[in-house]
């Protein structure tokens, strides 16, 4: 009796599966990892960065360290130049410049999320939010996730891709300064529970000039918290400061 001879791409059991979710996963992960490793200093600002010894690092294979490497770049994380992929190193300026843009563009996100409320827009906003403050007394890592989700969720309910893919391309910087304001303790976090509330709240009701209005001021009020990271001198001394690459 002769055995059929079967092909991968003739096999019905496999046909119409995704193949690529563990892949999926994997750049996520190693993505999250590293912005966790930015943010918290391990990986300093300006560090190099190669696909090498980024899969050495985290035990992956090079394809997933490249994906996450492209996924931090989009973010603007990391920068490429001359020589490689490195850590972006943020000046003042910097956190001068994402602010304005912030308070700027975020007003638009939320003017138009609330002029497209719906009640299953309304339960995204209230469930980013709920996870939020269910974050409120964890690790500077999960609630600088919680809330960039929550100011993401506002950015893709505004139902302009330009508008998001501006917003995106600052979405890193923005986690790793609300990561940084969580660690050294600038931030009053139950306030900053506070104003989200208000915000969602706003959006909820369909009253978006309103919201644009809470949102550019809660982004004013929240530069120069941010910048007293930058100049804490014992940040420098930290030893997560001093890190390198973790191996």
């Amino acid at each position: 009796m002769m055995l059929t001879q079967n092909r991968l791409s003739g096999l019905p059991e496999i046909a119409n599966t995704d193949m690529s979710l563990e892949h999926r996963l994997l750049k996520d992960r190693a993505a999250d990892t590293l912005r966790d490793c930015i943010s918290s200093g391990k990986i300093p600002e300006g560090t190099k960065l190669t696909e090498r010894d980024i899969s050495e690092l985290l035990g992956i294979s090079r394809a997933p360290a490249r994906d996450a490497l492209m996924i931090l770049e989009t973010e603007g994380l990391v920068v490429s130049k001359p020589g490689g992929r490195f850590v972006i190193e943020l000046t003042e300026k910097d956190v001068r410049d994402i602010h304005m843009l912030r308070w700027t563009l975020e007003r638009v996100a939320a003017e138009l999320a609330a002029a497209n409320v719906t009640d299953a827009n309304r339960e995204e906003l209230y469930a980013a939010l709920r996870n939020l403050e269910a974050a409120v007394d964890g690790d500077a890592h999960d609630w600088a996730r919680c809330d960039t989700a929550l100011h993401r969720t506002i950015w893709r309910l505004a139902d302009n891709a330009y508008l998001l893919k501006i917003l995106d391309s600052v979405l890193g910087a923005i986690f790793v300064l609300a990561e940084r304001d969580k660690m050294y303790g600038t931030r009053d976090s139950e306030r900053d529970i506070a104003n989200h509330r208000e915000l969602v709240d706003l959006i909820a009701a369909g009253d978006g000039v309103k919201a644009g209005q809470v949102v550019e001021l809660q982004v004013k009020q929240s530069l120069e918290k941010t910048l007293k990271t930058f100049r804490l001198p014992e940040i420098a001394d930290t030893p997560d400061a001093r890190g390198q690459l973790p191996g």
